[in-house]
């Protein structure tokens, strides 16, 4: 059972990885301005009225103004683009 939890657990870790990878390409492709924080694992963007949290690992984003999404693409909709 342990083996499991751990090749369960080994993916997940893969999948973030790549995720902060893909998704930090994505808005160096568009020319979104960041600061990375933490190794890449929380992004500071600029967004059109305010910064806007985002952690790539898992999709999660959040405006200093309150407003929340999920996922890269969904970002990109949100800056208008």
């Amino acid at each position: 059972m342990k083996e499991i939890f751990d090749a369960m657990r080994e993916h997940s870790q893969e999948k973030r990885a790549m995720n902060r990878e893909n998704s930090t390409d994505i808005l160096v492709k568009h020319n979104i301005g960041f600061v990375s924080k933490n190794n890449g694992a929380h992004l500071i963007v600029e967004g059109n009225d305010c910064l806007i949290d985002y952690w790539p690992g898992t999709g999660r984003w959040k405006t200093r103004n309150g407003e929340k999404g999920f996922g890269v693409r969904n970002l990109l909709k949100h800056l208008g683009i």
